[in-house]
């Protein structure tokens, strides 16, 4: 997390939060999925090709379930980006998404980048860190600056083309010791989809973030006096 330095504060945002991002796998995510009365005949038609290519494949039901998964390191001379992470998930051993993590930066400005390969092609999420207070924001939409690169975009051949859609994520730590994040998402700027996280740590992860707060703390204290 220390790449955004230029987008959050480290020493004021939650340490769960940065434990979750740097130490993923181990955390426990339970979702639920929750479409928009709308969209839901079309959800109901990609569900029956998501099954098949493995991507973007949410459960139409909207209980809550875990999702499992796994980190994975990628060849950047494949992807052509740098320090790549595979993130998949699963819902009951069925690959639900498979996100290619990276970053990048431009003017001054440091973006989470992900990629969702696809047939023939790959949907590519650019994504604003803002903070507020201890919470973290992630957004596709152009917060800070008209020519920001944040969007969501298709690759086709070697075309990069901006889609009508739009993600924000919003990740805070609760009181009882777990993290809640809520994953909204507009197609022409209509909602059509809400997915909400319960993300809890292991105990012995817990014991980690409480040693490294603690830290955090005195060297606060030492740089004060």
């Amino acid at each position: 997390m220390e790449q955004y330095a230029n987008e959050i504060q480290l020493d004021t945002l939650s340490q769960m939060i940065i434990d979750f991002y740097e130490n993923t796998k181990n955390y426990q995510l339970f979702a639920e999925v929750r479409w928009k009365n709308w969209f839901k005949p079309l959800a109901i038609i990609y569900r029956q090709i998501s099954r098949i290519i493995k991507q973007l494949n949410l459960p139409l039901s909207s209980r809550r379930q875990e999702m499992t998964g796994a980190i994975h390191s990628i060849d950047d001379r494949m992807d052509g980006r740098t320090n790549v992470r595979a993130w998949v998930r699963k819902i009951k051993n069925e690959v639900i998404f498979v996100a290619l993590y990276s970053s990048h930066q431009n003017n001054d400005q440091t973006y989470m980048n992900i990629a969702l390969p696809l047939p023939g092609t790959a949907m590519i999420g650019i994504l604003e860190l803002s903070q507020y207070g201890e919470k973290l924001q992630l957004s596709s939409k152009k917060l800070k600056y008209e020519q920001a690169d944040s969007g969501i975009y298709l690759i086709v051949g070697k075309g990069l083309f901006k889609l009508p859609i739009e993600e924000t994520f919003e990740v805070e730590e609760t009181n009882e010791g777990k993290l809640k994040a809520k994953h909204q998402m507009w197609l022409f700027s209509i909602p059509f989809l809400n997915i909400d996280y319960d993300i809890v740590p292991s105990e012995r992860q817990n014991e980690n973030i409480k040693e490294a707060h603690q830290r955090t703390v005195g060297i606060g204290k030492r740089g004060g006096d």
